[in-house]
C-alpha cells in the first residue's frame, strides 16, 4: 500500500506520576508507548502499551513482565489506557446522578460513580433539586472520595438549602479560545480586591477584566467596573480595586432563581502594569488553545507511567486504517 498522507511522530518525557497529555501535530490512527525505566527491571511491571482507531477509550494492549524474570506477557486493559481527545469538540460528559448534596461554604455532593475525576477536574452541575442556584455554573472540585461524593471549591455563602437530586457532568477541557470568561464564586471587602473564580481562570498579572455582577450578588457597587490584575493564584486574581467600603459580596439563596450569574469578562492588558512585573505585555492576546491530543494517565500500569519513569512514544496517522 502507498504511504502517501503517513505521517509518523515521536517524543519522550519523564513521568511524574499523573496523567500526561500528549498534543500531536496531526491526528493519530495508532500509538505506541514504552517505559524505558522497566525494560531492564525483572518485577512484575509493565514495559509497552499499544493503541489503535476503533479502541474504546481508557483501553490499551499492555506488555508486561511477570514472575520476576524477563518473560514478556500480554494483555488488554480497559481502563487507566489511551484517550484520543479533541478539544474543538463538545467538552462535557454524559450526565451522572447526583443523591445529595450539602449546604455549605463547600458543598459536597453524593453521587455512586465519580467516573474519571480527579482533583482539579471541573463539573457543571444541573438539575439540582433545592439547589437551583448552583445549577449552570461551573465549579473546580477539590476532593473526591472515589464512587461515593465529591466537593467543590468555596462560595462565598452556604447555597441556603440541600440538594435532594441533580446530576453533574465533567467539563474536560476549556472554551478553545483563550483568554476566557469566568464565573465568580467570592469577592473580597479590602483595599485591594481578590476574587475567587469557581475554577482556575488561566489569566495573569497585567491583564485587564470588566466585572459583571448582577444585584443578587450583593456586592452591586463592583458591576461593571475595569481593573487590572496585579497578582494571581491559579483560582484567584487581586485586582487594583478598593473594595473595602462595598457591600458585602453574597452567593444567591435559591429564592433569587432566576439571576445571571456574576463574571470576570477579560478584555485588554494595562502595559504599565505589564512591564513593571516583567510578564507578556501580549498576555491578553485571543489565542485558539484546541489541541488533539492522547491522554495517557500515570501509574505503574498505565501509559503515562510512575513518577521519574522515562517514557518514549510514537504515534502515527495511516493513509488507509482499513482493510481492503
Amino acid at each position: 500500500m502507498a504511504d502517501n498522507n503517513t505521517v509518523i511522530q515521536q517524543g519522550r518525557f519523564t513521568s511524574d506520576g499523573a496523567t500526561r497529555l500528549i498534543s500531536l501535530r496531526a491526528d493519530v490512527d495508532w500509538m505506541i508507548v514504552r517505559n524505558f525505566s522497566n525494560l531492564t527491571a525483572t518485577d512484575d511491571n509493565s514495559v509497552k502499551f499499544e493503541w489503535q482507531r476503533g479502541m474504546a477509550d481508557a483501553a490499551a494492549i499492555r506488555y508486561f513482565k511477570s514472575g520476576g524474570g524477563n518473560n514478556l506477557n500480554v494483555g488488554t486493559i480497559a481502563v487507566n489506557g489511551f484517550t484520543r481527545i479533541d478539544t474543538s469538540n463538545n467538552p462535557l460528559t454524559a450526565p451522572i446522578a447526583v443523591t445529595a448534596g450539602t449546604n455549605a461554604l463547600q458543598p459536597v455532593y453524593s453521587t455512586g460513580n465519580t467516573g474519571s475525576l480527579v482533583v482539579g477536574d471541573v463539573v457543571l452541575l444541573s438539575s439540582l433539586t433545592g439547589q437551583e442556584n448552583l445549577a449552570g455554573i461551573e465549579f473546580q472540585v477539590d476532593l473526591i472520595n472515589a464512587n461515593m461524593d465529591f466537593r467543590i471549591v468555596g462560595i462565598a455563602t452556604a447555597p441556603g438549602a440541600v440538594a435532594t437530586a441533580g446530576s453533574w457532568r465533567q467539563v474536560r477541557w476549556d472554551p478553545i479560545f483563550y483568554p476566557r470568561r469566568r464565573f465568580i464564586a467570592d469577592i473580597t471587602s479590602a483595599a485591594a480586591a481578590v476574587v475567587l473564580c469557581t475554577a482556575n481562570h488561566g489569566l495573569t498579572v497585567g491583564q485587564q477584566i470588566r466585572l459583571v455582577v448582577p444585584a443578587a450578588y450583593g456586592m452591586v457597587e463592583m458591576d461593571g467596573l475595569q481593573a487590572t490584575i496585579t497578582a494571581v493564584t491559579p483560582i484567584t486574581m487581586t485586582l487594583d480595586v478598593d473594595s473595602s467600603a462595598f457591600t458585602a459580596f453574597q452567593f444567591p439563596l435559591p429564592a433569587a432563581v432566576p439571576f445571571s450569574p456574576a463574571l470576570v469578562v477579560p478584555f485588554g492588558q494595562d502595559t504599565p502594569q505589564s512591564l513593571s512585573s516583567a510578564v507578556d505585555i501580549l498576555a491578553d492576546a485571543t489565542d485558539n488553545q484546541s489541541v488533539i491530543a492522547m491522554s495517557l494517565p500515570g501509574g505503574e500500569d498505565a501509559p503515562g507511567g510512575d513518577a521519574d519513569d522515562v517514557m518514549y512514544w510514537i504515534a502515527g496517522r495511516s493513509f488507509d486504517v482499513n482493510n481492503l
